[in-house]
């Protein structure tokens, strides 16, 4: 794990520079290096069991994102599949970690119309609903209705999670997280038998689903019950989020 470690720091030591010279904004180069800083994190949280680092990194990939996010009518057309709604996993970082004034910020600077040759219908409507429960706005059922209605009746995990966030019901929200995450290891297993995935990744973050421990930490916040720990989410993943601010 050390020489992992290491690498993704080259890479990461490569890619800094470029952000912070650029006079114009990148959104794919930010999403890269936030999925690098994300897997540092995870690196230390599995190798060193350091919580502060894995709460570091994350925050570090959440906040490129954040600062990305009021710049990105600056991005070239290039860009714009990056910029899409439910390309925004670094919102997840955020909240993993329990930062919630990051969290907020991002969920309002998020783009709010559906980009349809960019992002599944589904997938964009699901950020929808966590946004607007993260805001506490009051459309969380107009949210809802709209992801149900895209899904033409079909299953969604992650539409019964939102739902039961919505309701405050725990065990419907563990039925849905477990689903999540259960398809969640399938998707991995698959990208290992293809043989054409990330190792760094494979190495580091495949191992802590850093979605499904910011949906636990919602639903805490929401006095959901929640276990301590869960298949692909270590406990130390739960336990290393910031004091709510």
């Amino acid at each position: 794990m050390d020489s992992v470690l290491d690498n993704v720091l080259f890479l990461l030591g490569q890619r800094m520079p470029r952000l912070q010279s650029s006079t114009k904004p990148d959104a794919k180069l930010t999403l890269e290096t936030a999925a690098l800083w994300r897997q540092y994190g995870c690196g230390l949280l599995l190798s060193q069991l350091d919580e502060d680092g894995y709460r570091e990194g994350l925050e570090q990939a959440a906040a490129l994102y954040r600062n990305l996010l009021p710049r990105r009518s600056a991005c070239s057309e290039f860009d714009q599949y990056y910029l899409a709604r439910s390309k925004g996993a670094p919102l997840f970082d955020a909240l993993a970690t329990g930062a919630w004034e990051l969290t907020r910020e991002i969920a309002a600077a998020m783009i709010p119309v559906w980009m349809p040759r960019m992002e599944a219908e589904e997938d964009f409507h699901y950020f929808g609903v966590l946004i607007a429960l993260l805001l506490q706005r009051t459309d969380v059922d107009v949210q809802l209705e709209a992801f149900e209605r895209c899904l033409k009746g079909g299953a969604s995990y992650r539409f019964d999670a939102m739902t039961a966030l919505a309701a405050g019901d725990d065990e419907a929200f563990e039925k849905g997280l477990q689903g999540m995450i259960s398809e969640q290891a399938a998707w991995l297993e698959r990208q290992q038998r293809s043989g054409l995935f990330d190792p760094y990744f494979h190495k580091t973050s495949a191992f802590v689903f850093v979605e499904g421990a910011a949906l636990v930490h919602l639903a805490r916040r929401r006095k959901l019950k929640t276990q301590e720990s869960y298949r692909l989410i270590p406990s130390p993943a739960l336990e290393a989020a910031a004091p709510a601010r």
